[in-house]
């Protein structure tokens, strides 16, 4: 398993394997602390301040979440849960909900004189992580 890991002030990507001995980033003096979250039946890798696009919730904007299913706290130690890290949580402020550019499906039988054309505009939210509680 390979992980990116990004450092959006300075521009910089590194890769690594997995951490068999939990050993973790430190770019510029800083250590990078991440979660995995799990909403919306997918899975996100986020950081202090990213801004994510998640499967609609029903909130409102500038209201708060939190999300308490967190499979990975990394950072000093990396925490992995069993399923979920106990006491672990990622809050975020909810920016806006919309739709996603509209895609067409088309389907059609060959010699058959059927056609049928659909649009679809999948909903989302987009949320700013706020903190990560570990």
């Amino acid at each position: 398993m390979v992980y990116y890991i990004g450092n959006r002030a300075e521009g910089v990507l590194l890769s690594c394997g997995s951490h068999p001995n939990g050993e973790s980033w430190v770019i510029g003096g800083i250590t990078i602390m991440y979660a995995v979250i799990e909403t919306g039946g997918k899975q996100y890798k986020v950081e202090q301040g990213d801004t994510v696009f998640i499967e609609k919730l029903d909130v409102e904007a500038g209201e708060t979440v939190t999300f308490d299913k967190v499979l990975i706290v990394g950072g000093d130690d990396v925490k992995v849960g069993a399923p979920y890290v106990s006491g672990a949580s990622v809050t975020a402020t909810v920016a806006k909900n919309g739709k996603s550019k509209k895609i067409i499906v088309y389907k059609y039988k060959p010699k058959k004189h059927y056609h049928k054309k659909q649009g679809h505009r999948q909903p989302y939210t987009k949320v700013e992580i706020s903190a990560i509680n570990a």
